[in-house]
C-alpha cells in the first residue's frame, strides 16, 4: 500500500532548510524571482535551431527576431544567450564573445590530431596555421608558415600543443592522408 504524503510538513521542511542555508522562499519552492538565482539552473541544451538562431543574431543583432525566425521561443534563446555566450551591446553594435570548447585537427609534434581547444581565440590561431599549412604544400613556399614557429595551441585542459611548421614533418603528415579540413569548427555542445 503507498505511503501518505503530508505535504504541509514536507512544503514547512523545505522553507525552513532553505532559510537555513541563506535562500528566499520563493527560491525554496523552486520559482526564484528574476532578480535571484535559481537553487538548481537548468542548462539550456543547445541544438541546430539554437546555432541558427546565434548565427542569425550576428547577422540582424535582434535577438527576438533571430529566435522567431527559426521557430524557437525568444525567452529560450536568451537563457541559451546568457548560459553559453556574451552578448554586448544593441543593434549594429552588437560584440558576440563565444568562447565555449571546440574540437579541432592540430598539427603537432610530427602528427595530426583532433583536439578540444580552449576557446575562439585558440581555435582561430589553428584555423590561420591550417591556412598557411593548406597554402605551404602545394607551393612549397615555407614563407607562410614563419609566423607560427614558436607558437602553441592550448586545450581544454591547459596543457600546449606547439603547432607544426618544419616543412618535411608536413609533408610527411599529408602524405599519410591525414588532411580533415571538411570540418574546421566543430562547437562542443
Amino acid at each position: 500500500m503507498a505511503r501518505q504524503r503530508d505535504f504541509r510538513t514536507e512544503y514547512t521542511r523545505r522553507v525552513a532548510n532553505a532559510a537555513s542555508r541563506g535562500l528566499s522562499r520563493s527560491q525554496a519552492r523552486g520559482h526564484a524571482r528574476s532578480s535571484e538565482a535559481p537553487i538548481k539552473p537548468r542548462p539550456t541544451a543547445s541544438d541546430p535551431r539554437l546555432e541558427d538562431a546565434l548565427r542569425e543574431l550576428r547577422k540582424s543583432g535582434n535577438r527576438d527576431a533571430a529566435a522567431k525566425s527559426v521557430g524557437i521561443a525568444p525567452e529560450r534563446f536568451r537563457r541559451f544567450l546568457a548560459q553559453n555566450v556574451q552578448v554586448q551591446g544593441r543593434g549594429r553594435n552588437l560584440k558576440i564573445t563565444d568562447n565555449r570548447p571546440r574540437d579541432m585537427l592540430v598539427y603537432s609534434n610530427g602528427e595530426a590530431r583532433e583536439i578540444r581547444l580552449r576557446d575562439f581565440d585558440q581555435a582561430s590561431l589553428n584555423s590561420r596555421h591550417l591556412a598557411a599549412v593548406r597554402a605551404y604544400l602545394p607551393s612549397g613556399d615555407a614563407s607562410p608558415l614563419i609566423e607560427f614557429e614558436g607558437l602553441s595551441v592550448i586545450d581544454a585542459k591547459g596543457k600546449a600543443h606547439p603547432l607544426e611548421t618544419n616543412p618535411n614533418e608536413l609533408h610527411r603528415i599529408a602524405a599519410a592522408g591525414d588532411e580533415h579540413f571538411l570540418e574546421i569548427y566543430k562547437l562542443i555542445i
